[in-house]
C-alpha cells in the first residue's frame, strides 16, 4: 500500500528538517542514545501535531518551534525525577541518621 501525499510531504519536509534536529542537539550537549531518544521523540510529535500545520509559516519555522518546545518539556520531566530522586534520597538518608542515636 502507497503512502498517502500527506505522508510524503510529511517526510519530504521532516528530511530537510533533520540537520537542524541533530544540531539542537548538539547545542544542548545532547548526545549518544539520549540524542536519539529525544529527536525520535521529536520527529513522533512533529507527526502528530503535523495535521496542525497550517503553512503560515516555513515548514523549518514550524517544526522548530515544536522541537524547542519538545526539548523544554523532556528536560523539565528530567529534573523533575531528578527532583524526586534527590528527596528520595535525603529521606532514606534522615532515617539512617536517626537509627543510629
Amino acid at each position: 500500500m502507497g503512502k498517502s501525499s500527506k505522508q510524503q510531504q510529511f517526510l519530504k519536509d521532516l528530511e530537510s528538517f533533520e540537520p537542524i534536529l541533530i544540531a539542537e542537539s548538539k547545542k544542548h550537549n545532547i548526545d549518544g542514545w539520549e540524542a536519539e531518544d529525544i529527536q525520535q521523540e521529536v520527529r513522533l510529535r512533529l507527526w502528530i501535531k503535523y495535521s496542525t500545520f497550517k503553512g503560515k509559516s516555513s515548514f523549518k519555522t514550524w517544526a522548530n518551534k515544536v522541537m524547542k518546545n519538545c526539548i523544554k518539556n523532556i528536560k523539565r520531566d528530567a529534573e523533575r525525577q531528578c527532583r524526586k530522586s534527590l528527596s528520595y534520597s535525603i529521606s532514606f538518608d534522615d532515617l539512617d541518621d536517626d537509627e543510629s542515636e
